[in-house]
């Protein structure tokens, strides 16, 4: 049976996923730990190559979960917030990057892998959300999305109404970007920005008079201003993530009489693969590659 810390986050799994069997148990020290075993019944090498792979692919998973935990423990619709939803996260995109793994083994990967007992999150097009809200139609650019309110010689005249039904929303609902990516050259990380509509919003107010700064409030988990996210030019609004982007992409939230509903976001890959998966599977330990017999740690 291998034991392993679920890759720095602290959110654990049970199941089958691939060739292993994932339960929850106890270290030493009475604390919650991740535990592995094969499906074989007699296993001479517990270290082969297809288990090797399918640990890669869940290291992959898991630093990803550990960088966007604060928005895929409540992303996906019907089921209950926390682990449900993290492990419907993690079936989803393990299930994603096997078969790109499977298809792509050394180019043209959407996901990045993670080398042996490497920390951080990688550029893929993760599934972050699912449900039946509809999607604010923004087109992405590069790493910033942009919604035609009016045309450009309208921009004047639009209204904040105007928006709100090129949106498919209302005031009541809200809307988030997230990131896979960094700030200030810190470590990859998940990097969020919700935006809401202010209390007691004039609908026929026009969008250039007023000015983005009110209209949305901003709450971000990288001490971000809302001048450098938001901008309204040319009867176009325009949305850009902060920093080096790796992913991103755009969670609707709309308040219904059940509580509230998510579209459902894949993210969009802006930076390059780092590592393909024939660069990050040599790094894993197969046979007798343990410490003892010649193995790294």
């Amino acid at each position: 049976m291998a034991k392993s810390k679920s890759g720095g986050t602290r959110s654990y799994i049970r199941g089958k996923i691939g060739a292993d069997v994932y339960s929850i148990g106890k270290d030493g020290k009475g604390a919650k730990q991740q535990v592995v075993r094969s499906l074989a019944e007699v296993v001479s090498n517990p270290q082969t190559a297809l288990q090797m792979k399918g640990r890669m692919i869940m290291s992959t998973v898991m630093q990803t979960v550990s960088a966007l935990s604060q928005i895929i423990d409540h992303s996906f619709d019907g089921l209950p917030a926390g682990q449900p939803s993290i492990s419907e996260f993690i079936s989803r995109n393990y299930a994603l990057i096997k078969a790109d793994v499977e298809a792509n083994p050394s180019a043209g990967n959407s996901f990045g892998l993670n080398k042996y007992q490497e920390k951080g999150a990688h550029t893929g097009v993760y599934v972050v959300s699912n449900g039946k809200a509809v999607a604010v139609p923004f087109a992405r650019n590069g790493q910033q999305f942009d919604l035609a309110i009016v045309a450009s010689a309208q921009s004047a005249n639009a209204t904040v109404q105007d928006m709100l039904n090129v949106m498919g929303i209302t005031v009541n609902d809200m809307f988030t970007l997230v990131v896979i990516g960094s700030v200030n050259d810190g470590p990859v990380q998940g990097c969020f920005a919700r935006f809401k509509f202010k209390e007691n919003l004039d609908l026929t107010a026009k969008i250039a008079t007023l000015g983005v700064a009110n209209i949305f409030d901003l709450e971000d988990n990288i001490g971000g201003a809302l001048a450098d996210y938001i901008s309204y030019t040319q009867g176009t609004l325009t949305l850009m993530a902060q920093g080096s982007v790796n992913s991103l992409g755009i969670i609707t939230s709309v308040k219904t009489a059940n509580g509230w509903s998510h579209n459902k976001c894949t993210l969009e890959n802006q930076g390059q693969v780092k590592w393909t998966a024939d660069v990050a599977l040599p790094t894993y330990p197969v046979g007798s590659q343990r410490f003892l017999n010649g193995g790294d740690l």
